[in-house]
């Protein structure tokens, strides 16, 4: 394996350390070449402080992904675990969005980590989202969380949450999000492995479990606001809607956001178009997002991101610069409320790809510089994904056009 020279980071005034040696660190890089960019940004999380515990790798899909993995590992100890994927976008703090390709986040310390894969899921969904789970039970650390890192071409990742809960239980949150790629529904990837080498991954459920002797936390927010009159959703199915208020679910949504039936020539640009028309669903946990995925001509049903349940309101929901940001600086606020009072040393991000397209370069910078002004000194990284993962104590997992934030202390 070829190795990089570069210069020996001071430690980051941005990485913060526990009193008992945990500490949380991001960096970027936006170099070219994939080996460089992935030993550029391995060097700016670990910023000079010991040994890291785990590395999460987050590149834009143009990147030559087992380059950019070696150069991750030219540039940490024997003993790291190494997990991330694709994306249409990494995040950073203080970071141009347009300037790097690569986001990397490193944990070091009394954390516990633990990586399992599940491979070929198709069709055996919730026994994957199990198997990602497992490495919970072999954790010793009071606290645990699970990141999920799952290739959104997989039909039912509402399955692969509930398996990974029913493994979890209601006492230790996960979170995650689907990989992405620039806009093609193409071909993702994921990334598993160590210092000895890291495999890239498609088809594939990643779940990285952490553990912590202190508190963590979740927070889960969008920034969307309710639009136009509720719709009663009189006919449904899972992800199903054949019916609101007693008409082809497909036709009552082609009328409220003024689309013709040209917009279903191709399944790609129907998708895109109502990517800008979410619906809001009010769910015991409050009102979450869903995105309609696909329509069935024969029958003018919609299938969307998660399940709306036969009896349940629907509306359509807008969002403009300022609650986008006003819902990503909350999503982080939550987070660091369910940590009972404790001081966070690094957030743990998970945006929509979506809201990244809505807000654009000069709203994802007011987002970030939004985020450091609340949490000073508390360093965050992430990825833009096409899916958000967030359930705890009962609440719904999948999540769409929604920022999930986890908070570590």
């Amino acid at each position: 394996m070829s190795h990089v020279t570069l210069p020996t980071r001071p430690a980051d005034p941005l990485a913060t350390i526990s009193a008992d040696g945990r500490w949380f660190g991001a960096g970027r890089s936006g170099a070219e070449d994939g080996f460089t960019a992935g030993a550029e940004a391995t060097v700016a999380a670990i910023a000079g402080r010991p040994e890291p515990g785990l590395l999460l790798v987050f590149a834009r899909d143009c990147v030559d992904m087992p380059s950019l993995l070696d150069g991750v590992r030219s540039q940490c100890g024997p003993n790291v675990k190494i997990a991330g994927c694709s994306t249409i976008e990494p995040m950073a703090a203080s970071a141009d969005p347009a300037t790097f390709s690569v986001s990397v986040v490193a944990f070091g310390g009394g954390f516990g980590y633990e990586i399992d894969v599940a491979r070929e899921v198709e069709g055996t969904e919730r026994a994957a989202g199990k198997l990602a789970a497992a490495g919970l039970a072999r954790l010793s650390q009071p606290n645990k969380v699970l990141v999920l890192l799952i290739d959104p071409a997989l039909d039912d990742n509402v399955e692969i949450v509930r398996g990974a809960y029913s493994t979890a239980g209601a006492a230790v949150p996960l979170v995650g999000g689907l990989a992405s790629d620039d806009w093609k529904f193409d071909r993702t990837c994921q990334f598993a492995g160590d210092s000895n080498g890291v495999q890239v991954l498609h088809n594939a459920v990643v779940g990285i479990a952490i553990g912590s002797p202190q508190p963590v936390g979740l927070g889960i927010a969008h920034g969307w606001r309710r639009a136009g009159d509720p719709m009663v959703v009189t006919d449904s199915s899972g992800l199903k809607v054949y019916e609101f208020d007693n008409e082809p679910a497909l036709d009552v949504f082609l009328a409220r956001v003024g689309l013709d039936e040209s917009a279903l020539t191709g399944s790609d640009s129907f998708r895109l178009a109502a990517l800008e028309y979410p619906l809001g669903v009010a769910t015991r946990s409050g009102e979450e997002i869903r995105v309609i995925q696909g329509v069935d001509l024969a029958d003018r049903s919609v299938w969307c991101s998660a399940d709306i349940p036969q009896g349940g309101l629907a509306w359509l929901m807008e969002g403009d610069p300022d609650s986008l940001v006003a819902g990503g600086a909350e999503s982080c606020q939550q987070a660091v409320r369910t940590l009972g009072g404790a001081t966070p040393i690094g957030l743990l991000t998970f945006d929509c790809a979506v809201r990244r397209r809505e807000l654009g370069p000069a709203g994802v910078r007011r987002e970030f510089a939004e985020i450091e002004r609340i949490f000073p000194g508390v360093p965050f990284g992430g990825f833009y994904s096409y899916g958000e993962i967030a359930r705890y104590r009962g609440a719904t997992g999948m999540h769409h056009l929604t920022m999930v934030c986890l908070a570590l202390a």
